[in-house]
């Protein structure tokens, strides 16, 4: 049997074929951070990938839209980076990144340190990230994944068959796609809200980027001024990410946000300091799989041919999914490996 190279050596031509013709294929789905990360190690591998993704861009939450002609980081406001390997991946991949100097407070005027590391940001967009990890992987966008058929020889995904999955989706949808009995954690959802104001010297943006509260029976979860981003603002405005606290975000998130909204603006102008009449635009909208609830995180008995990676089973920040998505790309590797003997 051939052996199979390390990752990080120059593949030579016939090794590659042979290795790919005893790895055989892999379905991973959701094009998020862990499921990009996990695809990108396999294929280096030597492993043949395909990557289906629901929606009609990648990176899940770690998403960035353009509001009302402002860049605006929707979903991952900030990344941290500890540990070599990641370190090394952004060096590599991505070096349009800078960092955030103004501090994150808590309701005490106190700053929030970040137990990662230096906070930044990509200066093109959080969501760049993602499509630089996507760059050579084959990826099917707006592609629904149903339920999957678990066979002897593998698995039916869409008509097609592969030898392993791999499900970055949360937990609640992971489910549905392996059949199992239980999700491996249960998710909240989380309220969301953009605000941009006129002037760019507001009430108290100079001192903080973002501002926290401990009030998890409250109305407000977290508040981020985006000009902290140079380069992201146009005019002269001053704009926000607003996120509720899980409690409010139960029980409003099926609402229309002209329901939620008002509450959720009124508490944050109130940390910031920002007069109400110097508000231009507001939108609402809700992740409805925001957060996992780590104290419920479950072990799940998967299907042989089947692995998960992402925040289902480990912290959500970008360092913490890329990690594990690297994680499942190894645990696959050795039931590849298994099959090939």
């Amino acid at each position: 049997m051939q052996a199979i190279p390390d990752r990080d050596c120059p593949l030579d031509a016939d090794v590659y074929i042979i290795t790919v013709k005893k790895l055989g294929s892999v379905a991973v789905i959701g094009a998020g951070l862990s499921g990009l990360s996990c695809a990108q190690a396999l294929q280096s591998m030597g492993v043949k990938v395909c990557v289906f993704e629901r929606s009609s861009v990648v990176g899940g939450r770690c998403a960035t839209q353009l509001w009302q002609g402002h860049l605006v980081d929707t979903g991952v406001q900030f990344f941290t980076a500890q540990s070599g390997d990641f370190k090394r991946e952004l060096l590599t991949r991505l070096r349009q990144f800078r960092p955030i100097v103004s501090p994150i407070l808590d309701q005490n005027n106190n700053a929030v340190v970040s137990a990662h590391g230096p906070r930044f940001y990509v200066l093109q967009g959080n969501n760049y990230f993602a499509h630089v990890l996507s760059h050579g992987l084959e990826i099917r966008t707006n592609t629904e994944v149903g339920p999957l058929t678990f066979t002897s020889r593998g698995i039916t995904c869409l008509n097609e068959n592969y030898d392993a999955v791999v499900s970055s989706a949360p937990g609640p949808q992971t489910i549905r796609l392996f059949g199992l009995r239980q999700t491996t954690a249960d998710y909240d959802p989380a309220l969301i809200a953009l605000l941009e104001y006129g002037g760019s010297d507001l009430g108290k943006v100079r001192e903080a980027y973002g501002r926290v509260l401990a009030d998890s029976k409250g109305v407000l979860r977290s508040s981020y001024c985006e000009n902290n981003k140079v380069g992201r603002i146009v005019g002269n405005k001053t704009v926000f990410v607003v996120e509720a606290t899980a409690h409010y975000s139960r029980e409003f998130g099926e609402t229309p946000s002209e329901v939620y909204l008002p509450e959720l603006i009124k508490k944050h102008e109130e940390i910031w300091g920002v007069p109400a009449k110097r508000r231009t635009a507001a939108y609402g909208y809700c992740w409805k799989v925001g957060h996992p609830r780590k104290a419920e995180s479950r072990a799940s008995s998967l299907p042989a041919s089947a692995f998960i990676c992402g925040d289902s089973r480990t912290d959500s920040t970008v360092e913490s999914v890329w990690l594990d998505g690297q994680k499942a790309a190894q645990e696959v590797l050795r039931y590849l490996t298994k099959l090939s003997e």
